[in-house]
């Protein structure tokens, strides 16, 4: 950073001294040009005078044209170029112009002309005709040493000036370059501290210019989301490791006191269905971890198919129906005919299971649970009510959580992981849809899932919980 800064504001120095150079050299050209110039129409007008005879002596003085300027020459010259009249000193110093010179000035006069004396001086020079019966010549010369000198010197005092300007421009550089890191070297010292036991940090944006705090900003939202992955993924491990220790622990409790005295062969084979039932429980509760670990990362895509909604209602409903009946619970089925959506079969008669199932938990005898399908312009929604007890507001919000499980006291809760609805909620969210749940207490519940009609999504290819 210190050297681009250094290369760019160099270069803009050198190119301003650069034109101002140029227009210094080019502004005192056009002065001595336009001075010439002026002297060249006294000394026309003098020589033009009445009444002096061709020839005569100068009437410059000896010396020069105008009075401020010693420096200017003059000499009067005739078509051959022999010097008719001229400044002491003048042919010394310039070589008289060859006649062929002369005869290529135009009647309007010439322009000016940079020539080097015999000594090696700079001089300008201007030439024109005189109007006269003879054809004569009028040559004015300015000597430009004094010029050379001080754009000599103002050429020496440029590089002074470039040379220091280098060096400042190299420490203004590295001040600036060290100053613009500094907030970078800021948020890299912060970011190197943070790890997996202090993702509570976040980077400072006070002071921080208006381009790093957009940055600051988005690496800590970045951090929050960390933060909430970890503490999600440190409460699911508590959560797994408490649901398993239960059923361990009755299979080892049942094993121990099986091994605790000889038993007839009929004990040992209620021991061995319970142990049965564990593991089948555990066994049910690795598949449903799996089936949301493979959820959150969604690496595949979603088996979609074009799918009649109202045939696997039907599909989903003629499964539980049996259980119901043993429940004494009404199972019915409303539908709109036609009802279409490309949706993944497998996990969508997943979800509407899951959710038949816990309504049919809680749904005492006598009741009813409700299966419908229809469409309205956010997609298709399918909708399982039921007339059970209902769940009380303060838990609503709750219920799709992992794990979460509204009474432990209740006798289902205890077979019951509180993973079926956040698996229905996981399905849903990964085709694009949402849930939505509705209950009062005593009067039932009603969860809606509301699915786009047609819409891209990936998934894994997930085993029934």
């Amino acid at each position: 950073m210190t050297v681009w800064y250094v290369l760019s504001a160099f270069a803009l120095i050198m190119v301003a001294t650069g034109l101002l150079y140029w227009v210094l050299v080019n502004g005192m050209y056009r002065e001595d040009l336009h001075d010439l110039k002026d002297n060249l129409e006294n000394a026309s007008l003098l020589l033009g005078a009445p009444g002096r005879p061709h020839g005569a002596a100068s009437p410059f003085g000896a010396s020069r044209v105008r009075g401020h300027r010693p420096d200017i020459y003059v000499r009067v010259l005739d078509s051959n170029g022999r010097v008719l009249i001229a400044t002491p000193g003048l042919s010394k110093q310039l070589p008289v112009p060859t006649k062929a010179e002369l005869a290529a000035i135009p009647a309007s006069g010439g322009t000016g002309r940079q020539i080097l004396s015999r000594q090696g001086e700079p001089f300008l020079t201007l030439i024109a005709p005189i109007a006269g019966a003879q054809p004569r010549f009028l040559e004015i010369a300015l000597d430009r040493a004094h010029d050379e000198f001080l754009l000599a010197r103002y050429r020496e005092r440029l590089w002074v000036v470039l040379g220091v300007s280098l060096v400042l421009c190299a420490i203004v550089g590295f001040l600036i370059a060290q100053g613009g890191m500094r907030p970078i070297e800021r948020i890299s010292r912060t970011a190197g501290r943070i790890g997996a036991t202090t993702l509570h940090e976040r980077i400072s944006t006070d002071g921080l210019p208006r381009e790093l705090r957009g940055l600051a900003e988005t690496f800590n939202s970045m951090l929050d989301r960390l933060e909430q992955s970890f503490a999600h993924i440190s409460q699911f491990s508590d959560d797994v490791a408490h649901e398993l220790r239960t059923p361990i622990n009755n299979l080892r409790g049942e094993i121990e006191v099986a091994l605790g005295k000889r038993r007839s062969a009929e004990e040992y084979r209620d021991v061995l269905g319970s142990c049965f039932e564990e593991c089948t429980r555990i066994a049910r509760l690795i598949r449903t971890l799996l089936f949301l670990a493979r959820s959150d990362t969604a690496a595949d895509a979603l088996q979609r198919e074009p799918l009649e909604v109202g045939e696997e209602l039907a599909t989903v409903g003629a499964f539980y129906e049996a259980a119901a009946g043993e429940g004494g619970v009404r199972l019915r089925l409303e539908s709109a005919p036609g009802l279409r959506a490309e949706l993944d079969r497998t996990l969508l008669q997943q979800a509407i299971g899951n959710l038949i199932s816990n309504a049919l938990a809680h749904t005492p005898p006598g009741g009813a649970v409700e299966l419908s399908a229809r469409a309205n312009g956010q997609g298709i929604v399918i909708t399982v009510a039921d007339s059970g007890c209902g769940i009380a507001p303060q838990h609503l919000p709750h219920v799709f959580e992992r794990f979460y499980r509204i009474e432990q006291s209740r006798p289902s809760s205890q077979q019951n992981a509180g993973l079926g609805l956040a698996v229905v909620k996981s399905i849903v969210s990964r085709h694009g849809g949402r849930v939505e749940i509705e209950s009062r207490v005593g009067e039932g519940t009603q969860v809606r899932l509301i699915f786009p009609a047609s819409a891209p999504g990936t998934s894994e290819e997930l085993t029934k919980s």
